[in-house]
């Protein structure tokens, strides 16, 4: 090939190679750290006044992004999560009363809906052993129940073992025969709705050891037995 000709090539591939550079030197920029993802002050500024815990400052500065923002979405998500995270706060400041009402205010298409409904069955709880230590023989039994229908739902082993402590208060403070029998049916809905080899031995225990104050009730003594024989077909 004559000389000339290849020398003029290898000047357009030589120019080529440059421009390919200086374009790729520019895209570079973006491609290296010349650019960053798009930022709200109004959404950072609520974040981090979420994290601090301070609530109602965060719910300003989300309020103040405007729909056409493309951090809109992430403003209204961020708003509904408010009511969870000052429900959780107070539940863990064992402000049982605040928590609950905040948690109730969490929508039911939120993420957190499911974890604010234990939150809320666990503050219930609490707010009803509050309410049980001091209460009257009259609306002891009410109390119990109420404890032990939310520990059956939520199937906490630490809940259903302080459900089995709470039948045992009941029974030792019980004033009527009708009462006793009330109760240890409320022991047998624990046991038979849960399966924790700890609740149930547990309850076995109690029941074996006052078995002759029990057996001496007709009206209790059938309903002790069908548990008793319950718990040691599952314990076997």
């Amino acid at each position: 090939m004559n000389q000339s000709i290849i020398m003029k090539i290898n000047n357009i591939t030589k120019k080529f190679i440059v421009v390919i550079l200086i374009s790729a030197g520019v895209a570079g920029c973006s491609w290296f750290g010349g650019s960053s993802e798009p930022t709200n002050g109004s959404f950072e500024a609520g974040k981090k006044a979420l994290s601090e815990g301070k609530y109602e400052v965060a719910k300003s500065f989300f309020r103040e992004i405007t729909p056409s923002s493309p951090f809109y979405p992430q403003a209204v998500w961020m708003i509904q999560k408010v009511p969870f995270k000052k429900g959780v706060a107070a539940f863990e400041q064992k402000k049982y009363q605040l928590a609950f009402v905040d948690l109730s205010k969490v929508p039911l298409h939120s993420p957190d809906y499911a974890e604010a409904q234990r939150y809320l069955n666990l503050a219930n709880y609490n707010m009803l052993n509050e309410q049980f230590q001091q209460s009257t023989d009259k609306d002891r039994f009410i109390l119990i129940q109420e404890m032990v229908n939310i520990s059956n739902d939520l199937g906490d082993t630490k809940l259903l073992l302080e459900s089995v402590e709470l039948i045992k208060t009941g029974l030792e403070k019980s004033s009527s025969t009708k009462q006793t029998r009330d109760l240890i049916k409320l022991l047998g809905s624990v046991v038979a709705l849960n399966k924790e080899p700890e609740v149930h031995q547990k309850a076995l225990n109690y029941l074996l050891t006052n078995f002759e104050q029990f057996y001496d009730q007709t009206l209790v003594r059938p309903h002790v037995l069908q548990i008793i024989g319950n718990l040691k077909m599952e314990l076997m």
